[in-house]
């Protein structure tokens, strides 16, 4: 029979056999699994039955439910799968092993009654202790800056322009530190100064103040800073920006790929009463480096795109002049054809395509002599086998 496996705290080792066909988890009493955890809401998750498969579904819960370290609303068990709720961690089993150990109805405190004893019921779970738990102290804490990074990650394999990551990405930064204010400065290439690309500020917030100076040192040590005062920071307190400007706590963090900095994400907060602190820097430093990973490899992509294109001009442009009419009309062609795909909203991998073979549509010109090129057909029969030559 299908069981629910302990994995932490005072019951560690225990398992609790599912019998009935759904099985409520939460922090209320009159819940089958009852997980005392202010992480845990009062009707947290259910376990089900379909057939001979097992499920997990998720409950509309504050802190959510994990199945092998991933979010899930509704979920098929296996045998093994480990299950985080709130800071319980407790795995799926297929069958009890004959020397495993089954749970009272009472776990933790009290000492179960002999009416309750194997009876189907509340599996309590004490206070987590950090030495029979492999869980982090704030858990709920690990689970939102989790489920920030895996937004992160989904945000940059959808994106190819560099414009729309930057300003997701940002927006995600910004609301997961509870910042009032950011902005992502990006290095131009040719003018060798930074530029800023995006900027997301909190609704009611004043408009923000940034330090060229925070900016510079990380520029300089390519590593992430946090301020948690900027004017009583010995860094910072005599630089004039700062001063003036009454900048408070601030984390930059660079945008490094391949040790190439390609720019910097600065967050500010205006309140001391609510200072960054450095697991918030660790958190903006890890979004930093996906995102600068990111940036460069689109930077690198569009780079080799440009290339290929300015190839296919040139020989289309070594085609056109054997005949001094056709300059231009590949160009004007391609400018057509893109606008009216973009007019049509396609996506824009598809009108990079049509732009191509906009470019090329009269490439098989190529292989024509000079005399046939400028010699007109005059019947249809020429004029088929002038357009077989070129195809």
């Amino acid at each position: 029979m299908p069981a629910i496996y302990i994995r932490n705290g005072p019951n560690k080792g225990m398992y609790f056999k599912i019998e009935d066909e759904v099985l409520g988890v939460g922090r209320d009493d009159s819940e089958d699994i009852q997980i005392f955890d202010q992480g845990v809401s009062r009707k947290h998750a259910e376990i089900f039955r379909v057939g001979e498969m097992y499920f997990i579904r998720d409950l509309g819960s504050k802190n959510g439910t994990y199945v092998n370290g991933e979010k899930i609303s509704e979920e098929l068990l296996r045998a093994g799968d480990v299950i985080r709720i709130g800071s319980a961690v407790l795995s799926f089993e297929e069958h009890i092993p004959q020397d495993g150990e089954l749970v009272a109805k009472r776990l933790g405190g009290e000492e179960p009654s002999p009416a309750d004893l194997g009876a189907t019921g509340i599996f309590r779970l004490d206070e987590p202790n950090i030495e029979d738990t492999f869980e982090p102290e704030s858990p709920t804490q690990e689970s939102k800056d989790l489920q920030v990074l895996y937004d992160v990650v989904r945000t940059i394999s959808e994106s190819s322009d560099p414009k729309v990551l930057m300003e997701k990405v940002l927006q995600f930064a910004v609301e997961a530190v509870d910042g009032d204010q950011g902005y992502i400065f990006i290095k131009d290439p040719d003018k060798k100064e930074l530029v800023l690309e995006a900027s997301f500020e909190k609704a009611g917030k004043k408009k923000p103040s940034v330090s060229r100076g925070i900016i510079k040192r990380v520029i300089k040590s390519k590593r992430g800073l946090l301020i948690s005062d900027a004017m009583n920071d010995d860094r910072f307190r005599e630089n004039a920006s700062v001063v003036m400007k009454n900048i408070r706590s601030v984390i930059c963090a660079p945008l490094v790929a391949l040790d190439r900095l390609n720019g910097v994400i600065y967050i500010s907060r205006a309140s001391l009463a609510y200072s960054f602190a450095e697991e918030d820097l660790d958190l903006i430093t890890t979004i930093a480096i996906q995102t600068g990973i990111a940036l460069q490899s689109i930077y690198s992509t569009q780079q080799q795109h440009n290339l290929f294109l300015n190839t296919v001009k040139t020989l289309v442009h070594a085609i056109e002049m054997r005949d001094p009419k056709e300059r231009g009309f590949a160009k004007e062609v391609a400018n057509f054809a893109t606008a009216i795909a973009f007019t049509l909203g396609l996506k824009k991998e598809e009108i990079q395509r049509i732009q191509l073979a906009a470019l090329l549509h009269n490439l098989g010109r190529i292989a024509l002599s000079d005399n046939e090129i400028h010699t007109k057909p005059k019947t249809k029969k020429d004029r088929i086998e002038y357009k077989q030559a070129i195809m």
